[in-house]
């Protein structure tokens, strides 16, 4: 639920609800990712989003006192706040940012949990900043979280952006407050060529201008490159990446585990790694829902490929995780005909079981908020792509050929590969189809793991 300040007046939460202060809110993923802790953790509460002017941000703290047993702070919040709160928390002072209160024996006391959401991040990819060069793009207030966590790790930092004065204040804080930081700042055009570690804080690249990155290359001896933007995804700061030698991570596991952590300051609830990880894929499935209407506007996710490539599997597990309807269009026409497959080949022929496909993806096609699965040849008639284009995106499952074979070497349920030499037929029809699928598909998907593939798939989109 997300509210206006006239709408937050005069609410009455109904149980124990928490609030994020931004301004603007239109972007946020945080209710929906609050929900999910919540039951996983088994606790009845709300949360909200209260788009909040700046200038009304004292009234609307008074308020959160009266209604709220915490609030999180986003953009522009998170350094305004500080002057309203009885304590701050060591950790959130030194950074002069706080993402997160709790209210206490009539006592508002504030904290910082990004970046304990940056420190997990690195942590689960395996990324040890001591000793490391690194270089932080941007001085707001999530630069200040990175850098504090970089220096304090033990890394020598360089900091650039388009504004030197920032960048050198953001220098002194960290000198001021981290014993031993090792801080330098450059422009853009020095940057030192031996960085490793690259660390984007800015909203460069952001949704709905994600072609955007503040870089035009990256140094050649990067290792890792953190974006703290999620929206997209796959950043275009994070695809100047080499992927066989360089490691990336956008900011949607920040965002979880920073929620988590700010859940277990409100209640003192811990929650468990594996289910972390549950609902960082949640997250993402929500995300691609999202960006499938916001960045493409589509209502659903239509799957292309060959037989045998996983398309129902894949279909069913990306459903689930966007929250959309999961059909198979071939088991759709089976219903709807009262046959298989195989017998209305032996019996109507090809010709007859085209139409009758054809027919059933316009039908299909109207609906939304669907995923849907075709059959391996439906792209092969103009009118079938046309139809789903029209109100889906169209995604082409590129399955290795050698993981094709091994998931059709037990099917009996494939007119099309009944012949003597039904690995060669297998080979014939995939050749002859390969182009096809990517010429009419809006993008492709490669992998032999249903895992990376699914991973890849709702990332892409």
């Amino acid at each position: 639920m997300l509210l206006s300040m006239e709408e937050f007046r005069v609410f009455e939460p109904k149980k124990t609800t928490y609030a994020l202060f931004g301004w603007p809110l239109g972007h946020t993923m945080s209710p929906a990712l609050h929900a999910q802790l919540f039951a996983a953790s088994g606790q009845d509460a709300d949360y909200i989003g209260v788009a909040v002017p700046p200038e009304a941000l004292a009234e609307a703290f008074t308020l959160a006192r009266q209604k709220l047993g915490g609030i999180n702070c986003t953009i522009p919040h998170k350094k305004a706040v500080i002057p309203l709160l009885d304590e701050v928390d060591a950790a959130a002072h030194d950074l002069c940012a706080v993402n997160t209160i709790a209210f206490r024996e009539g006592k508002a006391i504030g904290y910082n949990t990004d970046i304990l959401g940056v420190a997990e991040s690195l942590k689960r990819d395996g990324i040890t900043p001591r000793g490391k060069k690194a270089l932080l793009l941007g001085y707001g207030g999530a630069a200040s979280v990175i850098a504090h966590y970089c220096v304090s790790q033990g890394a020598h930092l360089t900091i650039t952006g388009r504004d030197m004065d920032k960048a050198a204040a953001l220098q002194k804080q960290l000198c001021d407050t981290v014993p031993g930081a090792q801080v330098s700042v450059f422009s853009r055009r020095h940057i030192p060529r031996d960085i490793q570690l690259v660390f984007n804080s800015t909203p460069v690249g952001m949704f709905p201008r994600e072609n955007a990155a503040p870089l035009h290359f990256l140094p050649h001896k990067t290792e890792y490159v953190f974006d703290a933007i999620y929206n997209p995804p796959v950043t275009a700061t994070m695809k100047l990446a080499n992927p066989r030698k360089t490691k990336t991570r956008d900011g949607l596991f920040m965002l979880v585990m920073q929620a988590a952590h700010a859940q277990t300051i409100w209640s003192g609830v811990q929650f468990e790694p594996a289910a972390c990880e549950t609902i960082l894929r949640r997250t993402y499935g929500q995300l691609a829902a999202k960006r499938l209407h916001d960045k493409h506007g589509k209502q659903n996710i239509v799957l292309c490929g060959f037989m045998g490539s996983g398309k129902t599997t894949i279909g069913r597990k990306l459903a689930r995780l966007t929250g959309l309807q999961f059909i198979d269009a071939d088991q759709y026409l089976e219903e709807r005909e009262g046959k298989k497959i195989p017998d209305i080949f032996a019996e109507r022929g090809e010709a007859y079981f085209r139409d009758r496909e054809s027919a059933y993806i316009r039908e299909l096609s109207q609906r939304s908020g669907i995923v849907l699965s075709l059959g391996g040849g439906a792209v092969l008639r103009e009118e079938n792509v046309h139809a789903v284009k029209q109100t889906g995106l169209l995604i082409h499952l590129d399955t290795p050929f050698y993981r094709i074979v091994k998931n059709l070497s037990h099917s009996v349920s494939r007119p099309l590969l009944n012949k003597p030499d039904k690995q060669a037929e297998t080979r014939r029809l995939y050749n002859a189809r390969k182009a096809i699928y990517h010429r009419v598909s809006d993008f492709s998907v490669r992998s032999p793991k249903i895992s990376e593939t699914l991973e890849q798939l709702v990332k892409s989109i």
